[in-house]
C-alpha cells in the first residue's frame, strides 16, 4: 500500500483553482495544528490569494498564451489586438463537462446469475470510451481539453513548490475536488483528465474529494467549531461555489468520525448562473438584443469581461433588503459600438442614464432569485433527510455555509431568515478556501466513516426462473436443461443504504456453458431501492467489466468462477474482479457511459 510523505490537494473550482500540501509527519498528525502550505502569489492577481482564476487565454491554434489572472489582465489590455489573430478567452468551463445526459442504450441481454453465470461476447460499443454528449456551450472533448490544460499549469506549479522542499513526485498522494452532484460518468472523465494533466494513474495515488465533504473537514477545525467534532454532532455543509451548490450532511459517531446521514445533493445553482442571467436577460435587453450582444462578444470581448468583472465586485455587497441601484460603468469599446442611437435606447430604459448598466433593487432580487430559492429548497430537502435519520439523537442541527458564494450577504440573510429558528447557521472564516484547505485534511486523514449510496447498484445476471413471477419472454433453458431468467438485477447496494468507506461487496459468478472463455459483467444503477430486472424503467447501464477465463479453462466449469467486487464508500464507485481459483486478481476494464 502506498505510504505518502506529502499529501497535496487541488481545488478545481468553476471560478478559481488552487493547491495546498502538507508533509506527513508526527508533527502534522494532529489536524488542529497541521501545517498546510499553499501558493498565493499568482501572476497579475490584484491581491495575494490562495486561488487563481480558472481561466485560459489561447491563440487560434489552441496554444496557451496565459492563464489565471494573467489571462484576464492580458485579455483586458491586449484583447483588441489578440482577438483579430483568433485568440479566445475561456472561463467558467468546468460545469460544461458531462452537462448533457448520455443517450446510450441502457442494456443488452447478458444471462448470468450469482453462483451460475453465462458469458457473453462484448459488442464494440461496450468498450468504447464515453461518447461526448452533444449540445450545451462546449462538447465534453473540448471541455476536457481546457480542463487538462488548466490542471497542467497547477500541477506544474505545485510540483515545483513541493520538490523545492526536498521531496520527489513519487512521495505525493494527491486529491482533486469534484462537485457532490457529479455523476460517476463525469468522475470517470475527470479521472482521464487528471492522468493527461500529469497526475499518477496508479490506484490510491489520486483521490477524488467531494467539495462539501472536504469543506466539512475544514469547518470542524476552524472558527471555534470544535463542537462539530464531538460525538453525536449533526451538521449539514452547504458548499456554494461558482458552478454548483453541493450539500452533504453528517452525524459524528462515537469516535467523532463523520457518517453521512443525508444524501449528497446538488444542482447547477452556483453564482456563475446568476452571471449568465445578467448577460442573457438584462444585457441583451439594454444593449440592443441578442445580435448586439453577440457583436460585442466578437468585436470587444475584453470590454464585456470588464463589465462582468464590475458585476462580480458589485454583487458581493447586495443584501436581501437592498434598496439602492447598482451601476456598472460601460467600457469605452461598448459605448462606441452602441453609438448615439444605442445610447438613446439605453437612456429610455434607465431613466435617462446612458453611460452605465443600471440594476434596480427589484432587478437585483430577480437576479439572485436565479439561484437562491433553489439553494433554499435543497437545504430544506436535506433537513428532511436529516430528520428522518435522527433517531434518539437530540443534538441540534447545524448548517455550515462554505464556498465563495457563501460570502454573499444576500445568500446568508436568506438562509438565516428561512432556517435560523430551526438550526444554527455557521459561516467559518475564509469560506472561499474551505474546500481547498479541507481537501488537504481529507487527503491526510479522511474523517468520513460511512456514506449513503445515491443509487442502487448491481450487475446484470441470470437466476433460476420463478413460475408465476418472471415473465415468459425472459425464460431460457441452459445446456443442462435448467430454466433460468435473464436480465435479473443482482443487487450489490441499495439506494440510501449506509456503506462503510472501506467496505467492498462481493458476489461470485460462474459461466453457464462449458465453452465460455470470459465473463462479461454489465454494471447497472437505478434510483429504485429493489429492482428485479435491469430492463426495468429507470435502470441504466454504467459500465462493463470483462474477466478472462483462459487461465482456468482446464478446471471444471463450476470451478471457473470469478468474484465481482464493488466499493461504494469512497467518493466514486470502484469495480474489480478476481478468479476464484487461486484468488488471482484480474483486471476489469470499466467505461462509464451513462449520466450516473
Amino acid at each position: 500500500m502506498f505510504e505518502p510523505r506529502i499529501v497535496a490537494a487541488i481545488d478545481l473550482g468553476t471560478h478559481g483553482i488552487g493547491f495546498g500540501f502538507s508533509a506527513v509527519s508526527a508533527d502534522n498528525d494532529d489536524p488542529q495544528v497541521r501545517k498546510i502550505h499553499f501558493f498565493n502569489q499568482w501572476e497579475s492577481a490584484p491581491v495575494p490569494t490562495a486561488k487563481n482564476l480558472s481561466a485560459l487565454l489561447l491563440d487560434a491554434n489552441d496554444n496557451l498564451i496565459a492563464w489565471g489572472y494573467d489571462a484576464l489582465r492580458t485579455w483586458q489590455t491586449q484583447g483588441a489586438t489578440l482577438r483579430h489573430t483568433g485568440a479566445k478567452y475561456h472561463s467558467g468551463f468546468k460545469m460544461d463537462l458531462g452537462a448533457q445526459p448520455s443517450t446510450e442504450a441502457t442494456s443488452q441481454p447478458m444471462p448470468s446469475e450469482e453462483g451460475d453465470s453465462t458469458p457473453d461476447t462484448e459488442e464494440a460499443d461496450d468498450l468504447a470510451p464515453p461518447r461526448a454528449p452533444q449540445g450545451g456551450p462546449l462538447s465534453d472533448r473540448r471541455t476536457a481539453f481546457l480542463l487538462t490544460l488548466l490542471l497542467r499549469q497547477v500541477v506544474d506549479k505545485a510540483l515545483k513548490q513541493i520538490t523545492a522542499s526536498g521531496y520527489d513526485e513519487d512521495d505525493i498522494r494527491w486529491t482533486v475536488t469534484v462537485p457532490a452532484c457529479w455523476s460517476d460518468y463525469q468522475k470517470s472523465i475527470i479521472r482521464d483528465i487528471l492522468k493527461n494533466a500529469g497526475l499518477p494513474g496508479e490506484d490510491g495515488r489520486v483521490l477524488l474529494s467531494l467539495e462539501p465533504e472536504a469543506a466539512a473537514h475544514y469547518a470542524r477545525l476552524t472558527g471555534g467549531n470544535s463542537r462539530l467534532m464531538e460525538s453525536g454532532a449533526r451538521f449539514m455543509v452547504v458548499d456554494c461555489g461558482g458552478g454548483t451548490v453541493d450539500i452533504t450532511a453528517y452525524q459524528n459517531d462515537a469516535d467523532g468520525k463523520m457518517t453521512e446521514i443525508g444524501r449528497a445533493l446538488g444542482d447547477r445553482l452556483g453564482s456563475d448562473f446568476l452571471n449568465r442571467k445578467l448577460e442573457n436577460d438584462y444585457l441583451v435587453e439594454r444593449l440592443g438584443g441578442p445580435d448586439a450582444l453577440e457583436a460585442i462578444r466578437q468585436e470587444c470581448p475584453d470590454a464585456l469581461v470588464n463589465l462582468m468583472d464590475q458585476w462580480e465586485r458589485a454583487k458581493a455587497s447586495v443584501k436581501l433588503d437592498h434598496e439602492k441601484d447598482v451601476e456598472l460603468l460601460l467600457p469605452t469599446a461598448i459605448d462606441r459600438l452602441l453609438g448615439l442611437e444605442g445610447r438613446k435606447r439605453l437612456a429610455r430604459r434607465q431613466n435617462k442614464v446612458d453611460d452605465s448598466i443600471v440594476l434596480t433593487p427589484v432587478q437585483l432580487h430577480a437576479l439572485f432569485d436565479t439561484v437562491v430559492p433553489g439553494t433554499l429548497a435543497l437545504i430544506e430537502t436535506q433537513l428532511a433527510e436529516m430528520d428522518a435519520s435522527r433517531g434518539e439523537n437530540t443534538a441540534p442541527d447545524v448548517i455550515v455555509l462554505v464556498g465563495g458564494f457563501s460570502n454573499s450577504p444576500y445568500l446568508q440573510q436568506a438562509v438565516k431568515e428561512r432556517f435560523g429558528e430551526r438550526t444554527t447557521i455557521l459561516v467559518p472564516p475564509n469560506p472561499d478556501i474551505a474546500v481547498l484547505y479541507g481537501a488537504v485534511h481529507f487527503c491526510y486523514d479522511p474523517q468520513t466513516r460511512a456514506r449513503r449510496s445515491r443509487f442502487t447498484y448491481g450487475a446484470q445476471s441470470s437466476e433460476p426462473f420463478e413460475e408465476g413471477v418472471d415473465p415468459e419472454n425472459k425464460r431460457f433453458i441452459t445446456d443442462e436443461g435448467k430454466n433460468f431468467c435473464r436480465d435479473r438485477f443482482s443487487i450489490f447496494v441499495r439506494s440510501g443504504e449506509s456503506v462503510p468507506s472501506d467496505a467492498e461487496v462481493a458476489h461470485e459468478y460462474v459461466p453457464l456453458t462449458d465453452t465460455a472463455d470470459q465473463l462479461a459483467f454489465r454494471i447497472f444503477a437505478t434510483s429504485e431501492a429493489d429492482p428485479r430486472y435491469v430492463t426495468d424503467a429507470g435502470c441504466d447501464k454504467l459500465a462493463v467489466a470483462i474477466v478472462d477465463l483462459a487461465p482456468v479453462m482446464r478446471f471444471p466449469r463450476k470451478e471457473r468462477g470469478a468474484r465481482l467486487y464493488m466499493k461504494f464508500g469512497e467518493t466514486e464507485i470502484k469495480v474489480r474482479a478476481e478468479l476464484i481459483q487461486g484468488g488471482e486478481p484480474v483486471a476489469a476494464q470499466v467505461r462509464f457511459h451513462s449520466n450516473y
